[in-house]
């Protein structure tokens, strides 16, 4: 009866002094107003203007691949990185079987060829007999016919002739184009079939931005325009360009356009597959021009309704601060910052660290 009376007591003690949850920490700012054009900033992909791949025509063995003086000063394969020049030999395959196919097949063409020549001289000969009546009717055909025979074949062994000289041809890779080499795909002694591609080489001379928009930017962006994109690699510096390409249709899987902005690179500081980040101009939008500005992190889904957004604002009641959601409607996000088109107004305290830890009408505790 005492551990019965012992366990109300403890029980009725619990309901009188619940546990109270502590206050969520959260940081306040307040909401700024734009000032002028408004930018959104998009993350860019560095590609080159021209990109070959070269592959081979014909298959065979690797006898050799170009060289160049190292960084110690002796012989070394090219390699990723590595300048080029237009016409460069870069690789050969073995010559020896291709030369082989080039004489079995000139051997065959002067076969031929001293069938045809008999056979023209034949036909004369026999179209005069058969004149005189020495020789039959179908005997002057079967001449007839050989000398036709005799100059297809002919011509057979000359298209094989060709063909075997100019699968020796191919058997060696020149570089087409002068520019870096950003990828080597063989080695000497290796076997390959025709369509393996051996290299890989880009003119970056002139290099391309390239990103992806959604559709409510198109109208926003105009070929030719000049546009300007920054690096991390080169902080504070800008490296201008202009529009080359708008596609006119969207990524089936992403539903954003990709846009290039070609840029001048002669001095090749500007890295294939480096990232880059570019800003495109709003100022046509007078909506957003002087729309309040939150920071990404401050907006959630409004718990009135999922489809939409919101933020939270602070009340103070009886000197302690609560957060309040408040419904917004939101444009398209400018990189961290996200213009609202309706809902706050500047110089109201808002939620932008912690807001996806709250509840509507939950207490908090404010920290800076």
């Amino acid at each position: 009866m005492k551990a019965i009376a012992l366990l109300v007591v403890v029980a009725a003690c619990t309901r009188e002094h619940p546990s109270r949850k502590q206050p969520t920490a959260v940081k306040l700012a307040p909401v700024a107003r734009a000032t002028g054009a408004v930018e959104k900033r998009y993350s860019a992909q560095i590609v080159p203007a021209i990109e070959v791949k070269v592959a081979f025509k014909v298959g065979g063995y690797v006898e050799s691949v170009a060289r160049m003086p190292g960084v110690d000063g002796k012989p070394r394969v090219i390699q990723e990185g590595d300048t080029i020049a237009k016409g460069t030999t870069l690789v050969a395959l073995r010559k020896s079987d291709f030369l082989h196919e080039v004489e079995a097949a000139r051997a065959e063409r002067q076969r031929a060829g001293a069938s045809a020549r008999h056979a023209r001289l034949e036909l004369p000969r026999t179209k005069k007999l058969a004149e005189s009546g020495a020789v039959a009717g179908a005997e002057l055909d079967r001449a007839r016919e050989q000398s036709t025979a005799s100059g297809g074949a002919l011509r057979g062994a000359q298209a094989r002739l060709q063909a075997a000289k100019a699968a020796l041809a191919d058997a060696t890779l020149a570089a087409p184009i002068a520019g870096v080499v950003l990828a080597r795909n063989v080695e000497v002694g290796e076997l390959v079939a025709p369509g393996t591609i051996a290299f890989t080489i880009a003119d970056i001379s002139s290099v391309k931005a390239k990103f992806g928009v959604p559709d409510t930017m198109l109208s926003r962006i105009e070929m030719g325009a000049p546009e300007s994109v920054t690096t991390d690699a080169y902080p504070g510096e800008t490296f201008a360009g202009r529009v080359t390409l708008i596609s006119p249709s969207a990524d089936p899987n992403s539903r954003v356009f990709e846009v290039h902005v070609t840029i001048d690179n002669a001095d090749g500081r500007l890295k294939v597959g480096s990232v880059a980040s570019l800003a495109l101009s709003a100022a046509r939008d007078a909506e957003l021009s002087k729309a309040p500005l939150v920071p990404i992190s401050a907006i959630v889904r409004s718990p009135r309704d999922p489809a939409k957004f919101a933020v939270f604002v602070i009340e103070r009641r009886g000197g302690k601060p609560f957060a309040k959601a408040r419904d917004v409607e939101a444009a398209d996000y400018l990189g961290r910052t996200v213009p609202i088109k309706s809902g706050l107004a500047e110089g109201e305290e808002i939620v932008v660290q912690g807001a996806k830890l709250i509840s509507d009408g939950e207490e908090v505790e404010v920290v800076h």
